[in-house]
């Protein structure tokens, strides 16, 4: 741009060469406008097109640090949780109130017979214990076999056949005694010979007058030897 570079500086600095050519001062003025214009375009032009004198801009990388050389932060370790302690165990329900076991219905028990000669053997041996009779001499076992096999427990029961019969003194009563022995025998009190327990003591107090003992009459061991009853 030889011509142009030029001219303007002839209308900057009024080169001489350009004396020749000069204008008036108005149409001058014109041309310094023009020259400016340009002037500027051309310094834009030239700015775009030359070289950069500027520095770049400097621009703030950011620093990343590896992963495997990250300084750990310091995290707090979890703290347990307060124990609470034991749970309270729950209130146990309301239990309904145990029922009644039923009373089992107990078997109805028929009424023993009294054992009738057992009692008055039992009074009988009371009398005469009370009258002096020893208890070792009286065997309430073998009274007992004694009366099954005189009158098989009959307190009425007379002999009419036998030879006391014949000799008019019958056996009479539970334990067949002839009424002359009974009343030897009799306690005062028990002089009845039909009462089975007045019979009883006459016939038992004989027997150990006679025999030393009930156990001893000939009949009762006897049966206790294997063998079989024997009138007393």
């Amino acid at each position: 741009m030889p011509n142009t570079a030029s001219w303007l500086r002839a209308a900057f600095l009024g080169d001489k060469s350009d004396r020749q050519h000069r204008v008036a001062p108005k149409t001058r003025a014109l041309q310094l406008g023009t020259a400016a214009a340009a002037f500027g375009v051309l310094g834009v032009v030239t700015g775009v097109g030359g070289p950069s004198t500027e520095q770049p801009a400097v621009e703030t990388a950011a620093v990343v640090t590896p992963i495997d050389q990250a300084v750990p932060l310091h995290v707090p370790a979890p703290q347990p949780a307060a124990d609470p302690g034991p749970a309270a165990a729950p209130a146990p329900a309301e239990q309904p109130a145990p029922e009644a076991a039923p009373v089992p219905e107990q078997p109805v028990q028929e009424a023993k017979p009294v054992d009738q000669i057992g009692a008055w053997i039992d009074e009988a041996v009371h009398v005469m214990e009370q009258n002096g009779v020893s208890r070792d001499q009286v065997d309430t076992e073998a009274i007992r076999m004694i009366i099954m096999h005189e009158s098989n427990g009959d307190p009425s029961a007379t002999n009419n056949w036998d030879s006391n019969a014949a000799a008019g003194t019958p056996s009479i009563g539970l334990m067949q005694t002839i009424e002359p022995t009974f009343e030897s025998f009799a306690l005062p009190g028990h002089e009845d010979i039909y009462n089975p327990v007045d019979n009883i003591i006459a016939a038992t107090r004989y027997a150990i007058s006679r025999y030393g003992s009930v156990a001893d009459v000939p009949g009762v061991s006897g049966v206790r030897s294997g063998g079989s009853y024997l009138g007393y």
